[in-house]
């Protein structure tokens, strides 16, 4: 819970504004539900965790998301599903904290809940697979699962 308060307060400061980044191409299978929007995830990448070095922070999206991305990054209009992990060797993490939220203009929800991520790959690429799956008061059911690969950036 400490994680998700956290980067809520990071998020929240910069949601407000706008980018003109489309962001790094995502591959996989990865889908989020969030309510009754079941919104294409088009972009991702693993950037360098600043609040936990020796972690990699993995952010997917609807759009504006790439090697640019940064704690301080301006998050655009969107869906998103982000969460942070070992950025040193490949490997299931069980009980990893997943975060999806929704950024609309001034606004930012953010829901998360604890998943399973499984780091599959890390080179130039890091490639693996998310699930997790929770219930908002204000939204309804919040899930994001498949696989993904997204650009390494760090």
């Amino acid at each position: 819970m400490v994680l998700m308060t956290r980067r809520l307060v990071v998020f929240a400061v910069v949601a407000a504004c706008g980018t003109d980044n489309p962001g790094e191409p995502v591959k996989g299978t990865i889908a989020v539900t969030y309510g009754t929007e079941m919104p294409a995830m088009k972009v991702g990448a693993a950037i360098q965790d600043e609040q936990t070095p020796a972690n990699m922070f993995v952010m997917i999206g609807t759009g504006g998301v790439s090697c640019a991305t940064t704690f301080k990054s301006v998050i655009p209009t969107g869906t998103f599903v982000s969460f942070s992990v070992d950025k040193t060797a490949p490997w299931p993490h069980p009980s990893a904290f997943v975060e999806v939220f929704k950024s609309t203009g001034n606004q930012l929800h953010l829901s998360g809940s604890t998943g399973d991520v499984t780091i599959d790959a890390i080179a130039d690429r890091v490639t693996g697979s998310v699930t997790m799956m929770t219930t908002d008061n204000m939204v309804g059911m919040i899930a994001a699962s498949g696989t993904f690969d997204v650009k390494r950036c760090f």
